[in-house]
């Protein structure tokens, strides 16, 4: 499977023939069918497991929310660094969408697990008064869905553009995760348990992390 994914992403679903991978993992051509039955099933699972090796501990969120924006920085630098180590194949599959749409929900499936995280943390910390956003399922949510996928869409775009596109992201790379996740805390209007009224009338201090406040956000009037 390591080398189905490794061809894939070198020569796209045409030129990864079966002889090319059975070549690159070193085994008989024949093993592939008697295995998997068709290279088009040894491709998409080749895909799907790419998605979930290796799972880092700080690839998933923590059951009860203590600090938001520490646990959320390293949540959003680990799934950088796996989308960018994907990147070759996930790429493949963008460009090859048309031709061959089965392939996206294989490359996808970490993304989408990653986002199921996100939106179960997100719930934790509204039941614990973290947030002033609904994050509950009874159809008021919409804003926080969209907090939320805003800051899927900065990981992803971050990982698969920034070399095309550098000046677009901050700089410098490390940093990013950390400027993506205190724009999200922000936008669902995030505060520490047991602090009331995070955002004055007159514009006082939003602090997410203990370690980490924000600067004043002034409203217009």
């Amino acid at each position: 499977m390591d080398a189905a994914a490794r061809v894939y992403a070198a020569a796209g679903f045409r030129g990864a023939t079966t002889r090319r991978i059975a070549e690159e993992a070193g085994v008989n051509e024949v093993t592939i069918f008697r295995l998997f039955g068709s290279k088009a099933a040894l491709i998409e699972e080749a895909l799907r497991r790419s998605t979930v090796v290796p799972p880092p501990p700080t690839a998933t969120l923590p059951d009860e929310p203590v600090d938001p924006q520490a646990e959320l920085t390293a949540w959003c630098e680990t799934h950088l660094e796996l989308l960018r180590r994907r990147r070759p194949v996930i790429s493949q599959a963008m460009g090859e969408a048309a031709e061959n749409p089965e392939m996206g929900p294989c490359v996808s499936y970490g993304s989408e697990e990653a986002a199921t995280d996100l939106k179960r943390y997100m719930t934790r910390m509204c039941e614990l008064g973290m947030t002033e956003v609904p994050l509950n399922d009874g159809g008021d949510d919409a804003e926080a869905h969209a907090a939320g996928a805003m800051l899927m869409a900065a990981i992803f775009g971050d990982a698969m553009g920034r070399d095309f596109m550098p000046h677009m992201y901050p700089r410098p790379a490390s940093r990013a995760a950390s400027l993506y996740v205190r724009l999200f805390l922000r936008a669902i209007r995030c505060r520490p348990v047991g602090q009331d009224n995070p955002l004055t009338p007159d514009g006082g201090r939003l602090r997410m992390s203990s370690a980490d406040p924000l600067p004043s956000t002034r409203r217009r009037h």
